[in-house]
């Protein structure tokens, strides 16, 4: 994804800013030698999917029901990144160095997942909460927030003047809460505050001397 170019698609590029930045993060997973680790090679082992968790009622653990749709398009999705690193791979001349494009099972759902699971059935003994977590801004008393408690920006430009971020997902690129993406939007977000602050510096020794003047009269 790196070499490909991948990671440093830009957030004006894309069509949806806002779906891109809540899609879940990159993730590895696997072992030394190489086995898939994946919706299906658990399915094998004997875990069960269900979709998303809604919420829990008298006991019961009620799931989303949008379980296959969100496989489906999260198999299409993986198929396109492969497609554009395959394209990538061919238009180098790396055809002959590289096996042949190798495209995975699609993810395995029952036909009828479940929708309801009875926690008092004593099926299910233990409970590993991985909820992951949010970003707490209730230090920060400063009236920029989105609906969801998000900061507003444009590309690590906050709407107040002078105030930047970095480090948030797909931020300026796609590889913006990576390590090797902070250089980048460092060096974006550097040339805007160095223009922001050439701008003032020529404006404020104008409204400095305006005020001497007014409080000499």
């Amino acid at each position: 994804m790196d070499v490909a170019g991948v990671l440093d698609e830009r957030y004006d590029q894309v069509d949806d800013i806002v779906r891109v930045r809540n899609s879940p993060s990159l993730q590895l997973a696997g072992y030394p030698d190489r086995r898939m680790t994946d919706l299906n090679s658990l399915s094998s082992i004997g875990v069960k999917l269900v979709g998303r968790l809604a919420g829990i009622v008298g006991g019961k653990a009620q799931f989303s029901g949008s379980l296959r749709n969100v496989c489906a398009l999260a198999d299409l999705k993986m198929s396109r990144l492969l497609g554009t690193i395959d394209e990538w791979a061919s238009t180098n001349g790396l055809d002959a160095k590289m096996s042949p494009p190798h495209r995975f099972e699609p993810t395995g759902v029952e036909a009828s997942p479940p929708l309801v699971i009875d926690l008092r059935s004593g099926d299910i003994r233990t409970i590993i909460w991985a909820t992951g977590y949010r970003p707490n801004y209730s230090w920060l008393e400063v009236p920029l927030f989105d609906h969801k408690g998000y900061v507003r920006h444009d590309g690590g430009i906050v709407q107040s003047p002078g105030m930047y971020i970095m480090g948030m997902p797909f931020l300026r690129r796609r590889k913006s809460t990576l390590i090797d993406g902070a250089g980048d939007d460092a060096r974006d977000l550097s040339i805007h505050l160095a223009s922001y602050l050439r701008r003032k510096c020529r404006v404020l020794p104008r409204a400095t001397r305006l005020r001497e003047s007014t409080s000499r009269r």
